[in-house]
């Protein structure tokens, strides 16, 4: 406490003085937004999850591949996994995804905070099993940490919940709040997803959490034909996604989150690219700062 060391990440050093500046300037995440708007033509990646689900094996479906494309494009563009906290810059020492699950998705379906952190050499199909073993244990009644700690927080009065608010601000600025508290909220992932096109809706431009440290949001919207006009004058339908992106402008320049928003494309338009191992050399791990417990592959993948 009182320090720059956080449990959650490595204090970044030699940055631009204009860097260092932009909290002092800029001091809310919600004031130093950036809203960006692509529609990723998914055709081929539909097919790829249809064909992959006829051969059987762990389930697979259009969000995990943008969640596993989101992984190895955060380990490519290692500034994605920044955040600023008590106006300094650091570099989270895992890549954690947020999102919402609804145990059935009927209007009274109970939703399920969801965060959990994934290690960049996962392969694909590593990575559908642990996403999904985490997502059937939830749906089967078991809450996660955010939503016991959540109900709990809730049924407090309203002067306490103000108080324990405070006290994690002030905690979170001084660098003082424990790690087990930082894995139970969901304001301190890597990014935060909504996939509202599960639901049957566009996506909307999400806005920022001024507690916690989740500096990118990414609402997907649903999956929706459109008709194209070819080359040669013939007219083909193609599977079109729109998918929405909220980043806080603080943690790197625009022009870097546009090309890794480049990677996710070709890699979610493109998804066999995602069965080639991701070879990062020692350089990039050492860039992504990640904890030795976060780049730990699953033992049967040693056998």
């Amino acid at each position: 406490m009182f320090t720059k060391k956080r449990p959650d990440g490595t204090f970044v050093r030699d940055l631009h003085f204009f860097t260092r500046l932009m909290p002092y300037i800029i001091p809310r995440r919600s004031d130093a937004v950036l809203f960006y708007e692509q529609e990723f033509d998914v055709t081929k990646t539909l097919k790829y999850v249809r064909n992959k689900r006829a051969k059987g094996g762990h389930k697979i479906s259009l969000f995990y591949i943008l969640l596993y494309a989101a992984l190895r494009s955060i380990a490519q563009r290692p500034k994605m996994n920044r955040f600023v906290s008590g106006f300094r810059f650091y570099q989270r020492n895992n890549i954690s995804f947020n999102f919402v699950v609804k145990r059935d998705l009927s209007d009274e379906g109970e939703e399920i905070n969801a965060t959990q952190s994934f290690s960049p050499l996962l392969s694909l199909e590593e990575f559908c099993s642990k996403i999904d073993d985490y997502i059937t244990h939830l749906k089967e009644g078991s809450s996660s940490d955010a939503e016991k700690l959540n109900s709990f927080l809730s049924s407090l009065p309203r002067f306490c919940i103000k108080f324990i608010f405070w006290i994690v601000r002030f905690l979170d600025y001084h660098n003082g709040l424990p790690k087990a508290v930082i894995e139970a909220l969901p304001f301190y992932s890597t990014v935060f997803f909504a996939n509202v096109g599960s639901v049957g809706i566009d996506a909307p431009f999400h806005h920022h959490f001024e507690i916690g440290t989740c500096g990118i949001f990414i609402a997907i919207g649903r999956v929706r034909k459109e008709s194209i006009v070819k080359r040669d004058g013939s007219a083909q339908t193609r599977d079109k996604l729109k998918l929405t992106f909220t980043f806080d402008d603080r943690i790197t320049d625009g022009i870097y989150c546009a090309r890794a928003v480049n990677i996710l494309r070709d890699l979610t338009e493109n998804p066999e690219k995602l069965e080639q191992p991701l070879e990062l050399t020692p350089e990039q791990l050492s860039a992504l700062c990640l904890a030795d417990s976060e780049l730990a592959l699953p033992s049967s993948s040693s056998d």
